[in-house]
């Protein structure tokens, strides 16, 4: 599932692979990934979506790549189209199943969006409202934003996991920063105060940076969940191994009825 580094690399990659080009056609190969609004339904797909997307793209160069979160900005002068990757979406420039929507520029091969699950889309937007929806119902960003308080009981881990909270991590980067950080996914969110914060805020930083670094080394982006592709991380579907640390055998718990890998050896 994409969260903020496969987030992130879409929109750097996408504003690298149309710089100095421009889109000259739309093809919409399923109606029910352009959206009138943002949302995870596809029975919610725009009543013309490509018309909606044409008037968006055509005639203006890409501009910037925004993003909060799990959500991209693409700005095309006055408007733009708000992206969402959804559980298994992704732009490439390579062949890809499930293709919904593919961009074609005046030079290079087009760009498309792959999407199995049908959660992700494609919002055409004036601008205004497409800078209002990108931070819409969100909590900070998990990057480049400081690590709000934590309140209440709750798991730390499921915590983590709410948008509204922090915006960007999910179940595998929020497992792999308390790691980081040294704490149990357990611990009540309201423990988490004074050098426990402020490791917490190293550790979400850290992975952050560690994974934007393993997607910057490929041309296409990789989910840890596609069939062969490599596991880097060092909890992530580890249960029963030495963990890294300190070599105790890492456990797989769930939380909020998703699987977390975690060391009970060192994270307290």
């Amino acid at each position: 599932m994409p969260e903020l580094p496969e987030v992130d690399w879409c929109g750097r990659s996408l504003a690298r692979w149309s710089a100095g080009r421009r889109v000259v056609a739309v093809e919409v190969l399923d109606p029910r990934s352009i959206r009138a609004h943002r949302t995870a339904r596809p029975t919610d797909g725009h009543p013309n979506g490509r018309a909606a997307v044409e008037a968006v793209v055509l005639g203006r160069p890409p501009g910037p790549m925004e993003r909060h979160g799990k959500r991209l900005l693409w700005t095309f002068g006055a408007r733009a189209l708000l992206l969402h990757l959804g559980m298994t979406g992704r732009w490439t420039r390579a062949a890809t199943s499930f293709p919904k929507v593919r961009l074609h520029l005046d030079d290079g091969p087009p760009l498309t969006f792959g999407d199995p699950r049908l959660l992700g889309g494609v919002v055409p937007l004036e601008l205004a409202d497409g800078r209002a929806a990108l931070r819409d119902e969100l909590g900070p960003d998990a990057l480049t934003d400081p690590l709000p308080p934590f309140r209440g009981r709750r798991p730390i881990k499921v915590v983590l996991m709410d948008q509204a909270v922090v915006a960007g991590l999910g179940n595998l980067h929020a497992a792999e920063a308390l790691w980081r950080a040294g704490i149990a996914p357990t611990a009540p969110a309201e423990s988490i105060v004074g050098a426990r914060h402020t490791a917490l805020a190293a550790g979400v930083h850290a992975q952050l940076e560690f994974a934007r670094r393993l997607l910057d080394a490929d041309e296409e982006v990789a989910y840890v969940e596609d069939a062969g592709a490599a596991n880097p991380f060092p909890l992530y579907r580890r249960g029963g191994e030495p963990c890294p640390r300190c070599a105790g055998p890492i456990v797989r718990d769930v939380h909020a009825g998703r699987s977390t890998w975690w060391c009970p050896g060192c994270q307290t």
